[in-house]
């Protein structure tokens, strides 16, 4: 009997659904709506470097009319197959305290991409502090928009 439990035990283990944590909640808010993170009304779920860098595109087009951003950072491209990202769009998330990392895995036409959150936790809940491309190599606290 006590085999039988185990072996049970073991298949929902391992069949069981991953369950995502609320700092994953936070990034698939920006996979139901790409480019989402570039609205105004969107600050709120930004701090540190990646508020800093989305202010600053904002005054360079008020002051300049310079666009700092030429490609949606969720997706890492210009263009996308939100039916595709959406199928196959997976997340894994490690969070340590105060500080998480959610990466989300996709394709968009047919190239596999990875997008790492870098998210802190406050009083407001989750907000993402960085993201980067482990695809494409690029950073947006790396990025600079004078």
């Amino acid at each position: 009997m006590f085999r039988i439990f185990a072996c049970l035990s073991m298949i929902a283990l391992f069949t069981a659904p991953a369950l995502a944590g609320e700092a994953t909640d936070a990034v698939s808010f920006f996979y139901q709506d790409p480019g989402a993170e570039y609205l105004p009304e969107n600050r709120a779920r930004f701090t540190g470097p990646m508020l800093d860098f989305l202010n600053d595109a904002d005054a360079a087009w008020e002051r300049d009319e310079i666009n700092c951003i030429s490609f949606v950072f969720s997706i890492d491209a210009q263009d996308l197959d939100l039916d595709e990202i959406t199928r196959t769009l997976k997340y894994d998330e490690a969070v340590e305290g105060e500080r998480a990392v959610v990466t989300a895995h996709f394709a968009n036409f047919g190239q596999a991409t990875e997008i790492e959150w870098t998210l802190q936790h406050s009083g407001a809940g989750w907000q993402v502090s960085d993201i980067a491309s482990l695809t494409n190599d690029w950073r947006v606290s790396s990025m600079s928009c004078d």
